[in-house]
């Protein structure tokens, strides 16, 4: 499992600004920091990638974009580890407005993820 960096997340908010535009400006370098080292520290892929998940969209570190950069974020780390999404844009709505009006919590996401992620070549039956 490879560490999130402050510059993954970089990469991936400049990529969602290419995209969708809006204002690029950091908020909070310091919270980005806090985010990146507090999701490096976890095992579990399925809550670290809830954790990135959460603080971006509820702990916003930049002007706009921020709940798409932590689908990327969140991907990223899923995909790092064998792991497909496989849900509908408007499941992802409901995550994400949740988060933001902070009625959704970490395990709650966790477990999203888990049941919305396959593991790649995990073939039951």
């Amino acid at each position: 499992m490879d560490d999130l960096t402050v510059e993954h997340v970089i990469a991936f908010h400049d990529k969602v600004m290419r995209t969708d535009g809006g204002d690029a400006r950091l908020l909070s370098e310091a919270g980005l920091h806090q985010m990146v080292f507090s999701v490096n520290r976890i095992d579990d892929v399925h809550s670290r990638a809830a954790l990135a998940f959460f603080t971006l969209i509820a702990y916003p570190a930049f002007r706009d974009g921020n709940s798409r950069t932590a689908q990327l974020v969140a991907d990223w780390i899923l995909a790092d580890n064998g792991y497909t999404p496989e849900y509908r844009d408007d499941e992802m709505t409901g995550l994400v407005q949740g988060i933001a009006d902070f009625t959704i919590e970490v395990v709650d996401i966790k477990e999203w993820l888990r049941s919305h992620y396959k593991k790649k070549g995990n073939f039951s039956g």
